[in-house]
């Protein structure tokens, strides 16, 4: 009872608390985002889609769709060497990053709703797992190129799983923000705009640039709300 009731207390800093950590969080998850692009042939050998290279390898379906975006020599061997950083990046920075961000924002609105938050929570932390063993067929992968199929199938399903439960983590924060207490119902609209951005993605191949269009659509409302709020409370706190 008394290891339950650290946690609960634990849970309940003060809103702005967390708000803060979630501007923190977020405006270091936008920097990362930003920064993936900028590393040195990471713009992949072969059509990506219009999604990018980084989510048309986490896409693949085949050995075949690996060969064709890592194409030949001279281009192969260096978008490896960017592709191999990318993903180290993702697994030590990006992921807890990103996870923090969600999690203090579903945090910070826990009083609009405990069990949607919880939820959220729960959803953040699983596709969080997910992405980090995605991130191990990857290396996987490259290191035997084109990888076989057993391991993109498996990639497969952690991608996807990903995806979805990232879409259910805003979902559950644009619920929330939307409530009474929340930030508003536009910011509650946008942010679930977002999540059911991410899910259109999932309809197929085709669809996959919804997948970043949902996620950057979330998560720079949520970062605009941190913002406002964080603001907001240190106001409050000195008056």
């Amino acid at each position: 009872m008394q290891g339950a009731r650290g946690i609960e207390e634990a849970l309940t800093f003060k809103d702005h608390t967390w708000w803060i950590a979630c501007l923190c969080a977020g405006a270091l998850t936008i920097a990362l985002s930003i920064g993936f692009g900028l590393i040195p042939n990471i713009s992949g050998c072969g059509d990506d889609g219009g999604a990018g290279s980084i989510i048309a390898f986490e896409l693949v379906r085949t050995p075949a769709d690996v060969a064709a975006l890592f194409g030949q020599p001279p281009c192969t061997g260096p978008f490896r060497e960017a592709m191999r950083l990318a993903t180290w990046i993702d697994a030590i920075a990006f992921i807890p990053v990103y996870s923090a961000f969600l999690i203090a924002g579903l945090l910070a609105l826990r009083p609009n709703g405990r069990i949607v938050a919880l939820a959220g929570i729960a959803a953040v932390l699983l596709a969080a797992l997910f992405d980090e063993i995605e991130g191990v067929q990857l290396f996987r992968i490259m290191t035997d190129l084109p990888g076989s199929q057993p391991i993109i199938d498996l990639l497969i399903l952690l991608v996807r799983g990903k995806f979805a439960l990232l879409g259910i983590g805003a979902l559950a924060i644009g619920w929330l923000l939307a409530k009474p207490g929340g930030a508003g119902r536009i910011t509650g609209l946008l942010v679930t705009l977002g999540g059911a951005l991410t899910m259109v993605g999932l309809y197929g191949d085709e669809y996959a640039r919804f997948l970043t269009l949902g996620s950057a659509l979330s998560w720079l409302t949520l970062l605009g709300v941190a913002a406002v709020r964080s603001l907001r409370g240190r106001r409050a706190a000195h008056s």
